[in-house]
């Protein structure tokens, strides 16, 4: 009979516990630790702020490499951890013969920021919390070890899901297909992806491009512009430059 299956795996997350194997898979004189700037945060918005590094006893602006390589390595063992309990899913379908014809989605819910803009956790718009990993495999229909550029969301994956076993949807659903993005990876699902925190009541809302990440916390004027491509790391917000003037209107359009 069809079968669905969700496997939530709670690792990696606080506390980073995983057996001690995988904690000497990483030495941590060899971990790379981000590098920490008083004035990284000058442009930035406060509410893009979230203030979880005092729980994992940071202090903002300054460096602790000892604590840093220490949850470093935790969290790459956890994430070691994580890959072998879904090692043991993929064989066992293939134990059993229904990998053949058997959809497999990895995913999680959210990124993790690893000491990037002096922030431990998670809840912040950065490109470090907002992009999270997906693998799909649909036999027959996927290439192995293939890449697509395409931006999609998590809430595209019940669609494209729904579509792979020719069961209908409701109407109203927001998601978008991605399956012709899977057959060809060139193919382009979305122009954009949205993401959302809450800071109370407030929310801080962002529109992700291929080029660009425009953010918004609850008005015009505090807001954030980063060109990914030649910033990837986010470090110096352009909303306040005249000369992108005309990208943080055609963006805000988009975001809403």
């Amino acid at each position: 009979k069809p079968f669905f299956m969700v496997c939530g795996i709670h690792k990696p997350h606080v506390p980073f516990w995983a057996p001690r194997k995988y904690f000497e898979m990483y030495p941590k004189a060899s971990l790379v630790v981000p590098p920490v700037s008083i004035d990284d945060w000058k442009d930035i918005p406060q509410r893009a702020m979230v203030r979880r590094f005092r729980a994992f006893g940071f202090e903002l602006g300054k460096s602790n490499e000892p604590l840093s390589r220490s949850y470093i390595q935790a969290y790459h063992a956890c994430i070691s951890f994580v890959d072998t309990q879904i090692g043991l899913v993929l064989t066992t379908l293939e134990r059993t013969g229904r990998a053949r014809d058997t959809i497999v989605v990895l995913i999680s819910d959210h990124g993790y920021h690893l000491g990037e803009h002096s922030m431990w956790g998670k809840v912040t718009l950065f490109e470090e919390c907002a992009r999270v990993p997906m693998i799909v495999r649909v036999p027959g229909r996927t290439i192995a070890g293939t890449r697509s550029e395409s931006l999609v969301e998590l809430v595209d994956v019940f669609p494209t899901l729904s579509q792979l076993c020719e069961i209908s949807m409701p109407e109203g659903v927001q998601g978008h297909s991605f399956v012709r993005t899977l057959e060809r990876p060139a193919h382009s699902t979305r122009d954009s992806a949205y993401t959302v925190v809450t800071r109370g009541t407030m929310l801080g809302r962002s529109i992700r491009t291929k080029r660009w990440r425009y953010a918004e916390w609850g008005s015009e004027t505090e807001n954030e512009l980063y060109d990914l491509t030649k910033d990837p790391a986010e470090q110096t917000n352009l909303a306040r430059q005249d000369e992108f003037e005309a990208t943080v209107v055609s963006l805000r359009k988009v975001l809403r």
